[in-house]
């Protein structure tokens, strides 16, 4: 699917409106949801019987590992009472959502849910924030974080999708992928997207 088309499938559901981006809500925001679907390819890359897939989630592991690395030094540290929370409030519903998904096996079926759902959810936050900023600013830091992130997740998708095509061979594989797909995404759905409550 074309990142166009990610945008409007998807729009409905985008946690940030275009209005002009604000760190370090946003920092926050995108951390989650970076560290949030790293966390699940991430898991996935170790327990796949697919060797190229295994590299192919390794490699868009590493990716997402260097713009949540990027992204965490944005985000100011708590101080006197605050100190010892988290940096990220973390959204039950949402996390038991990734948490299902996570669950969900078969490697072909993880690979479509991996380059048709989770990434194609945090490409379109970037899409947003990089929307939301003015032609005649300087981007802040996040944006341009946001904007690198997107790049990685364009060429991870084209390469997932070119790996996910030699496996789907047949009519059942295209059914049972599109099953997971639709799943996933209905998970999400439900919690009102990647993106949780964050903290102001």
């Amino acid at each position: 699917m074309a990142l166009s088309e990610m945008t409007s499938s998807l729009g409905g559901a985008v946690s940030q409106d275009l209005a002009t981006v604000q760190a370090p809500r946003a920092a926050i925001d995108l951390h989650w949801a970076s560290s949030s679907v790293f966390d699940v390819i991430g898991s996935w890359a170790g327990e796949v019987d697919n060797r190229a897939v295994a590299i192919s989630m390794a490699t868009t592991s590493r990716h997402l590992s260097w713009r949540v690395a990027d992204l965490r030094e944005l985000i100011p540290e708590p101080d006197g009472d605050e100190a010892d929370e988290p940096p990220v409030q973390i959204h039950p519903r949402v996390a038991a959502a990734l948490d299902a998904i996570r669950a969900i096996p078969g490697t072909a079926e993880r690979l479509g849910i991996t380059h048709r759902v989770l990434l194609p959810r945090l490409a379109i936050e970037c899409v947003v924030m990089e929307r939301g900023t003015k032609a005649d600013e300087d981007p802040d830091p996040v944006v341009v974080i946001a904007g690198a992130l997107l790049g990685d997740l364009r060429r991870d998708r084209d390469d997932g999708e070119v790996l996910l095509a030699k496996m789907i061979i047949d009519v059942a594989t295209v059914q049972k992928v599109g099953e997971r797909v639709v799943e996933a995404e209905r998970r999400l759905v439900e919690v009102g997207g990647l993106v949780p409550v964050s903290v102001a």
